[in-house]
């Protein structure tokens, strides 16, 4: 789930994931697709949904979160409740893709898992990260880990792999009855994925524009930005506006990400060009639907939720004299 701003890597963990992520660059190679149901928002940034019955979503742009039993709405019953918005990347009669998201400045925090037709949670990954405070981001990551687990793994795993973080391990495979778990801990972010024994986790499809990146480099072009590694325009005195996108090849774009910088005043403004410029090229893969999310975040908030097969995530700072926005849509990557 690579971000990229200005030419430089933001990872965003989730929570660290906003992430654990590499750099994409023009060109590369081929990965996953997807298409699904995104969510409706609340207030504080995070989308939230009933997780309440309905005929499920495939490929698509739903704006509800799909059927959900068993385990799986106990799961996101107790996320949601801790003001995490869930959102389901696909939602079918073979099982399902969700996200709980909840982004505050520094602070990110995320559970995905993967659940077959009964609810039974097959594949999960938590993450959580704090820039400012190691120790919150262990408390969170253990408030997570037990809203996820107690229900899914046991009390007793739950234990077993909060005694790895204690002891201060950095990198521990962590088996258990339930499956193996591997875990990452470099403090300020922590990290555990695994998927029950027996089990594979489900597979996410690709997902991709129709727009390629000769066509968006061309378009941009003729807009006077200057493209090279992004393309950029300026915006007063010191500021810029900026498109990053990566594709495989001839084929169509895969992550997409604008950004604005500029005095305060101007960051909206700019926002609303620069989002009128990439969307007026972009077609196919749900663009309409993730736009019309965009838009109707335009708040200065932060957002993470799956949009019609998309991982799209807002934030920004609009505070002071001088600010910023970002808006990053990537195909959805999960290893469990």
């Amino acid at each position: 789930m690579p971000l990229i701003i200005g030419g430089g890597v933001v990872g965003i963990v989730l929570i660290g994931l906003l992430v654990f992520l590499g750099i994409h660059a023009f060109g590369g190679d081929d990965t996953p697709e997807s298409q699904p149901t995104s969510s409706q928002p609340t207030e504080g940034g995070d989308p939230k949904t009933s997780s309440s019955p309905s005929t499920g979503t495939s490929p698509g742009s739903g704006t509800e979160l799909g059927n959900a039993t068993g385990q799986a709405k106990a799961v996101t019953d107790k996320l949601q409740g801790m003001g995490f918005g869930c959102s389901d990347l696909f939602n079918t009669g073979q099982g399902a893709h969700r996200g709980c998201f909840k982004y505050e400045g520094s602070k990110q925090a995320e559970a995905i898992f993967q659940f077959k037709s009964d609810g039974g949670i097959v594949a999960v990954r938590v993450e959580t990260q704090d820039d400012d405070n190691n120790n919150n981001a262990q408390v969170a990551f253990g408030q997570v880990l037990q809203a996820v687990g107690n229900d899914t793994f046991g009390a007793d795993a739950v234990t077993k792999v909060q005694e790895a973080v204690k002891t201060g391990q950095r990198s521990e495979e962590v088996s258990t009855n339930w499956g193996q778990f591997q875990m990452s801990n470099s403090g300020s972010s922590l990290r555990l994925s695994g998927h029950k024994s027996g089990e594979e986790s489900l597979d996410v499809p690709d997902q991709t524009f129709d727009t390629t990146a000769a066509q968006m480099t061309a378009a941009l072009k003729a807009k006077s930005y200057v493209c090279t590694s992004s393309c950029r325009k300026e915006v007063g005195e010191y500021g810029s506006q900026r498109v990053f996108f990566y594709a495989s090849g001839t084929k169509g774009i895969k992550d997409i990400e604008l950004s604005v910088s500029a005095d305060g005043n101007q960051v909206k403004s700019s926002m609303k060009t620069v989002m009128a410029d990439a969307f007026g090229v972009l077609k196919g893969g749900n663009a309409a639907a993730v736009k019309a999310y965009i838009e109707a975040h335009n708040d200065g908030k932060q957002y993470a939720a799956y949009v019609g097969g998309w991982m799209v995530q807002i934030d920004g700072d609009t505070s002071g004299n001088y600010g910023s926005q970002r808006v990053s849509i990537e195909y959805e990557t999960f290893y469990a």
